[in-house]
C-alpha cells in the first residue's frame, strides 16, 4: 500500500477512516489513566492503577492496566512458574473493543462523544474478540497509509483531549487475548477470560452463570498446562 503524507488536521483523518471497526468519525482513545490512582490503596503497582485485594479473599482488582502493568501484577502475586507458582484467572469485564499499541490500551470511541462508552449490551466473548481482531487489522492498514503511524487521542489530567501520532509496527499492535497468550508463553500461570458487562450497570443473572462456568473451565486448562510442563 502506498504511504500518504500525514494530514495537518486530525479531523481529516477521522473523516477518511473506513475500517470495519475503526470507521468514519471514530477515535482510538487512551484507556489508561495513571492519574486515577486512589492514594489510599496500596501497594502502588506501576502500570496498574488502583490495584487492590479483597480482605481474606484471593480476589484482586485493577483499573485498565498497561502490558507492563499486567506483568507487574502477576509478578507481585507470584504467578511465575519459577516463583510461587500462584495460579491466576484474569477476567476482563470490558464490553468495548480494546487494542494495545506499544503496550498501552486504547478503546474505540465516537469522535463526538469521547467520554461515553460504546455499549454492546448482550455481546459475547467470541463476537467481541472478533471485533478486536478486525480493529487490529484496521489499525495496521491505516498506519500503512501514514508512514507507519496511527492517530490516537490522549486524555490529559485536566480532561483535555489531545490528538497525536503513535508509531506502529506489526508486533506493537496486540489484542488483549494476544497479550495474555504471550504472558503464558513466558511461563506465567495465568488464564484469561472475557465476560463483557455493560459499564456502570449491574451484571445480569446470566453473567454470574458465565463467570461460574469460565472459572471451572479455566481451572481445568490450568491443570492441563501443568501436566504438559
Amino acid at each position: 500500500m502506498r504511504s500518504m503524507s500525514i494530514p495537518k488536521e486530525p479531523e481529516q483523518v477521522m473523516r477518511q477512516r473506513d475500517g470495519s471497526v475503526l470507521g468514519k468519525k471514530t477515535i482510538l482513545k487512551s484507556d489508561h489513566f495513571p492519574g486515577c490512582q486512589n492514594r489510599r490503596l496500596s501497594p502502588h503497582i506501576d502500570g496498574a492503577p488502583n490495584y487492590r485485594k479483597a480482605d481474606s479473599l484471593h480476589v484482586h482488582g485493577v483499573a485498565i492496566p498497561t502490558v507492563e502493568g499486567i506483568q507487574n501484577v502477576l509478578d507481585h502475586i507470584g504467578a511465575q512458574l519459577s516463583g510461587k507458582k500462584t495460579h491466576i484467572l484474569w477476567i476482563n469485564l470490558r464490553e468495548e473493543p480494546v487494542i494495545y499499541i506499544n503496550g498501552r490500551p486504547f478503546v474505540l470511541r465516537e469522535v463526538e462523544r469521547p467520554f461515553s462508552n460504546l455499549e454492546y449490551t448482550g455481546i459475547n466473548r467470541k463476537r467481541l474478540e472478533q471485533m478486536e481482531d478486525r480493529l487490529k487489522e484496521d489499525v495496521l492498514l491505516e498506519a500503512a497509509r501514514y508512514g507507519n503511524k496511527i492517530l490516537v487521542t490522549d486524555e490529559l489530567p485536566d480532561g483535555q483531549m489531545v490528538d497525536q501520532w503513535e508509531p506502529v509496527t506489526y508486533d506493537s499492535v496486540k489484542t488483549p487475548l494476544q497479550v495474555y497468550e504471550e504472558l503464558q508463553s513466558k511461563e506465567y500461570l495465568v488464564e484469561y477470560e472475557r465476560v463483557p458487562i455493560t459499564d456502570e450497570k449491574s451484571p445480569k443473572e446470566l453473567d454470574f452463570d458465565i463467570l461460574e462456568l469460565v472459572n471451572l473451565n479455566s481451572l481445568q486448562r490450568l491443570v492441563q498446562r501443568l501436566r504438559d510442563l
